[in-house]
C-alpha cells in the first residue's frame, strides 16, 4: 500500500489503482466518501456554469426563478444608466451656468 495522505487516512493500492481509507495496522479500500465528495464538487462546478447562462436557475435556489439574473441585471445597468445620465446633464448645465 501506498500512503498518499496519512493525516486522512489515504492510501493507494498499486495491484488495483484504487484509493482507499486506513487504519493503524488495518487497510480498508472503500470509495464512497470520496466518490461523495467528487458529487459535491461536480454539483458546485455545474452551478458555476450554470451562472454564465443568465436563464438558467442555480442548484440550490426556489423553483421557477429561472432569469432572474437576466433581469437584475437589466435593472442595474438601467439605474447606472439612469445616474450616469443625470450626472453628466448636471455637469453640462453646472458648467453652462457658471460660464
Amino acid at each position: 500500500m501506498l500512503v498518499i495522505n496519512e493525516k486522512y487516512g489515504v492510501v493507494l493500492d498499486p495491484d488495483t489503482l484504487t484509493v482507499g481509507e486506513s487504519r493503524p495496522g488495518f487497510y480498508k479500500v472503500n470509495l464512497t466518501p470520496i466518490e461523495e465528495q467528487i458529487s459535491v464538487l461536480e454539483t458546485a462546478v455545474e452551478d458555476l456554469f450554470n451562472c454564465l447562462d443568465p436563464k438558467s436557475e442555480f442548484a440550490v435556489s426556489q423553483p421557477h426563478r429561472g432569469g432572474a439574473l437576466s433581469r437584475a441585471g437589466f435593472i442595474t445597468m438601467f439605474f447606472f444608466g439612469l445616474v450616469f445620465g443625470l450626472l453628466a446633464i448636471a455637469l453640462v448645465l453646472l458648467g453652462i451656468g457658471g460660464a
